[in-house]
């Protein structure tokens, strides 16, 4: 496409759009002050269509008369200097207030006076607040005589209660199966009382006969007794030797089941016992809290690419690449990377192979006219 740079204007005559336009050619109509542009191509430089750009011919002119179709969205409400008179006029808010002066607001209160037939309706209802005597309530002092008194209530029939918990002692009632229950404690038969200390004296009668007892009245004692102090094998203890067989022994033992053991603090190292807490706190130190899938020193090897030289690799591949400092000065060959950027013959231009000299552009063309 030519680098022509094309204008057309109309001082006087028919308002509108010119019948023809060059392709990007813009079109200034004095007349009704509208801005044209060719639009399209028809594959001669030819506009396909004509399209009015500004102005008050194809915009909403800010004074006078005009008419406006289609929907129209506007981000503030339009404002009228007079009051509406047609029904698709626009009403201004003071009209508005003014026609709602003399209406009650959607919210508001009257006295009863001002409700028709209000106050004969009320005066036949009880008030919200108000008492009746007992004799007021039909049946109410029957179902009140049937009831029983709080203070020192004189029951009948077969009353009953909630069973108290046994060993209670409050003032709560005690039922049948609560004296029972209680009662149940103590001893009966030989064990009662008067049985086992008929002297009153606060002694087992058979503790008092025990009391008296001469050596020569026990039986089956023992001919000797063993010294207050004294020794026995492992052998003559019961259970003895099966309790320490069961026991773990100081010298490489051979523990079963789940042993457990203090968890040393992070970071011990001596021959204490390192628990499983020690050893999972000392794996989540070495990750560092990694994320899940740089945890493990497979993982990481992974990301590596499995390469135990990743670091020459690394440099090796940053080798072939461009200085950032160079500022492309290193390219190897520039007309390669010129065709695959797609820059034209424009891109090779020294700064000053275009010269622009009082308004006129070299290579470039000016067309004007009017229509």
């Amino acid at each position: 496409m030519a680098n022509t740079i094309q204008f057309k204007r109309r001082q006087a005559g028919n308002a509108g759009a010119p019948a023809a336009l060059k392709s990007g050619e813009v079109a200034h109509n004095e007349v009704d002050d509208t801005l044209y542009i060719g639009k399209g191509d028809d594959g001669s430089g030819n506009a396909t269509a004509i399209v009015p750009l500004a102005g008050v011919g194809g915009f909403v002119a800010r004074v006078g008369s005009q008419t406006i179709s289609g929907a129209k969205t506007f981000s503030l409400v339009p404002k009228s200097s007079q009051d509406a008179s047609a029904s698709t006029d626009l009403v201004r808010k003071s009209q508005f207030d003014a026609g709602l002066a003399g209406k009650a607001a959607a919210t508001h209160a009257h006295a009863i006076l001002e409700v028709s037939g209000l106050q004969a309706a009320l005066d036949g209802k009880a008030a919200d607040g108000h008492g009746h005597g007992i004799a007021d309530v039909s049946g109410l002092q029957s179902a009140l005589s049937a009831k029983a008194p709080l203070t020192s209530p004189a029951l009948t029939g077969t009353p009953t209660a909630p069973t108290a918990t046994g060993g209670t002692n409050t003032t709560q009632l005690a039922t049948t199966a609560f004296v029972q229950t209680a009662l149940a404690g103590f001893g009966a038969g030989d064990m009662l009382k008067s049985a086992y200390d008929s002297d009153n004296d606060g002694k087992v009668d058979a503790a008092e006969a025990a009391d008296n007892v001469p050596w020569a009245g026990v039986t089956g004692k023992p001919a000797t007794f063993a010294p207050a102090s004294h020794s026995h094998a492992i052998s003559q203890i019961t259970g003895l030797q099966a309790a320490i067989d069961s026991k773990a022994g100081l010298n490489s033992p051979a523990l079963t089941g789940a042993p457990s053991a203090p968890t040393a603090s992070s970071g011990t190292n001596t021959t204490q016992i390192a628990s499983t807490a020690f050893v999972q706190a000392a794996i989540a130190a070495l990750i560092d809290a990694a994320p899940g899938a740089l945890n493990t020193l497979n993982e990481l090897a992974a990301a590596l690419g499995d390469d135990p030289n990743f670091a020459s690799t690394v440099t090796n591949g940053l080798a072939g690449k461009l200085a950032a400092g160079s500022n492309l000065s290193d390219l190897p060959n520039k007309s390669t990377a010129r065709s695959n950027l797609g820059l034209g013959s424009l891109a090779t231009q020294a700064a000053n192979a275009v010269a622009i000299t009082g308004g006129s552009i070299t290579g470039v063309s000016l067309d004007g006219g009017t229509f």
